[in-house]
């Protein structure tokens, strides 16, 4: 499962997505356009957070798919608000 993508989507759509996204994907702004500035950092700071918590995850397994999912998901959250913090939105 492509665990970045299918957290960016699910903050970005602001619900936890119930399935999952595999395989490589291309994020896109809207209608289909390039990506800003902003939104390339928030898929940056993003990608950054999950990967944080699977090397995490090489020590202390999560107890859960549940518990993974929010974990993931809270770390996305919180790279997500500090990236448009910075940004001042």
């Amino acid at each position: 499962m492509n665990l970045a993508a299918w957290v960016l989507a699910s903050l970005w759509r602001g619900i936890d997505i119930p399935y999952g996204l595999y395989g490589d994907v291309v994020v896109t702004g809207p209608d289909i356009e390039a990506l800003d500035t902003e939104m390339v950092g928030e898929v940056l700071s993003v990608c950054a957070a999950v990967a944080e918590v699977r090397e995490e995850w090489s020590s202390r397994p999560p107890v859960g798919e549940e518990q993974a999912r929010a974990e993931l998901l809270a770390a996305g959250r919180h790279a997500l608000s500090r990236c448009r913090a910075d940004a001042g939105r």
